[in-house]
């Protein structure tokens, strides 16, 4: 396609729904090769059993509802760890929560929240489902609070760079509505 503009029209006109058109180059194309390749030959970790490792380092133990979501078929790459921390954390009774959030976040085995791609899509995605609120790495809140700012986002957007803070706005959120 000649443009960005010309895409989205053809889609339009076939009535097909997207939430972003993306450009994507020859380096992009070699570079998620070359990353596979690396996975293939075992010479790099991949970033989903990166996440695996992170959230079983950081809560101490494996547990079987988070071990049941990592072997799932058809799933990848490390955006959920924070999510399955703080998951990890509600099944021991760590944490309490009645509320509904999206989280998104890559950790590392300290619990560091790491930067994570697609962030637009995620909000996107999250806003359509409905949720109020919703938790991102500190890392990509710039990007986030463009986003959300041309998107018209209602949600509350939360910034994190440690899983402690996750936790802390969790209780403080969910006493303010209680």
């Amino acid at each position: 396609m000649e443009s960005k503009q010309s895409v989205e029209d053809s889609l339009n006109k076939q009535h097909i729904q997207f939430l972003d058109i993306i450009e994507v180059t020859n380096f992009d194309l070699y570079g998620s090769k070359n990353r596979q390749l690396l996975d293939w030959l075992l010479l790099k970790k991949n970033d989903f059993e990166q996440m695996r490792e992170s959230v079983n380092h950081y809560l101490g133990q494996e547990d079987a509802t988070i071990n049941e979501f990592l072997n799932r078929d058809h799933i990848g790459g490390n955006s959920a760890g924070l999510g399955l921390a703080l998951i990890g954390l509600i099944i021991r009774g760590d944490l309490q929560n009645d509320l509904s959030f999206a989280v998104t976040g890559a950790i590392s085995k300290t619990g560091d929240v790491l930067p994570i791609g697609l962030i637009k899509e995620k909000i996107q995605i999250a806003e359509v489902s409905g949720y109020s609120y919703m938790i991102i790495p500190s890392e990509n809140a710039e990007e986030a609070a463009i986003i959300q700012k041309e998107q018209n986002i209602t949600m509350q957007i939360f910034d994190v760079s440690h899983i402690d803070e996750a936790v802390q706005m969790i209780n403080e959120l969910n006493d303010k509505n209680k």
